[in-house]
């Protein structure tokens, strides 16, 4: 416990912020898509994939690292959906593109598997899977 406390102090300002406020939206997009799914939307759905950037932004870094740590620790349900929409809200609120996939594939027993992750600056930001076995359905931006 004293070792978390102790990484937390020396975590910078910017990253404290975002932690704090992923911890928020995490909670906010769980009981959104519990009780107001029609609103939880993920943005415009796009037909055209981004290319990346080759140099990730340092924010998205922070961003992808805050949604990792604060998925490791909240007590309710934070799927892939949730991160997605975590990291469109926070995104947005710095004005960094990204895209959020949907895809579907079949598993072992023939039943049908959805998921959701999401890029930014030529990262996978949340949901990380091997996206070439997913068939995307939809890209939103």
């Amino acid at each position: 416990m004293l070792k978390k406390l102790h990484i937390l102090y020396h975590l910078s300002p910017r990253r404290k912020y975002l932690l704090l406020l992923s911890f928020g939206l995490s909670l906010y997009g769980f009981f959104m898509m519990l009780f107001f799914k029609k609103y939880a939307t993920f943005g415009e759905r796009k037909s055209q994939i981004i290319v990346p950037d080759d140099v990730p932004n340092p924010i998205v870094m922070d961003i992808r690292y805050v949604i990792f740590v604060v998925n490791k620790y909240v007590p309710w349900q934070n799927v892939c959906r949730h991160q997605a929409y975590q990291a469109k809200i926070l995104f947005s609120l710095y004005d960094i593109p990204y895209q959020i996939f949907v895809g579907f594939k079949k598993n072992e027993g023939g039943k049908i598997d959805g998921h959701a992750w999401t890029m930014a600056g030529g990262l996978m930001i949340t949901g990380f899977c091997n996206p070439d076995e997913y068939v995307v359905q939809s890209v939103f931006s």
